[in-house]
């Protein structure tokens, strides 16, 4: 018995483009059924808004005015739900090495440190990742964090993290 016969008939029953549409026909109504059986949408996590100081040292005072309360921070080629909130200065404290080998902490006549408010909007709290997250990482005290705007660039390191 030939697989395909002089008519073109499968095994001598089926015509094989009747049998591909029939396969065609077959798999759309799989896909149809398994469409409309399908679970509801997934359970939305519940959010929360999440502040981070972050602590800039020793720029100048042209940094600190490029800093723009409710600029957006930019992170991995977007815009991020990163805003910044508060933006304060304070003269920048330097150590000094006194000529008795001594040193004391005084303050720089011209450069800053630069505290930047950030607020984290809308942060999914996920039971098993409960870090609010600064663009990639973790937000936790003592990282290492870029803060980006379309006007600045400056890192920085978090120094107090809040609800």
């Amino acid at each position: 018995m030939k697989i395909i016969d002089e008519k073109g008939k499968l095994f001598g029953l089926i015509n094989i483009i009747d049998l591909v549409l029939l396969l065609i026909v077959a798999a759309l109504a799989v896909g149809g059924l398994m469409f409309l059986r399908r679970e509801g949408p997934s359970e939305v996590l519940p959010t929360k808004d999440f502040y981070v100081m972050v602590l800039c040292k020793e720029y100048s005072q042209d940094v600190a005015d490029a800093f723009k309360v409710d600029d957006r921070l930019f992170y991995g080629g977007t815009f991020t739900n990163l805003v910044i909130t508060e933006v304060k200065t304070e003269p920048a404290k330097v150590d000094v090495f006194l000529p008795d080998g001594t040193i004391v902490a005084a303050e720089h006549p011209e450069m800053k440190d630069i505290y930047v408010t950030v607020k984290i909007e809308d942060d999914p709290i996920d039971p098993s990742d409960p870090f609010p997250y600064f663009g990639a990482l973790h937000a936790t005290v003592g990282k290492n964090v870029l803060i980006k705007t379309t006007s600045v660039e400056v890192p920085g390191d978090i120094i107090k993290v809040w609800e």
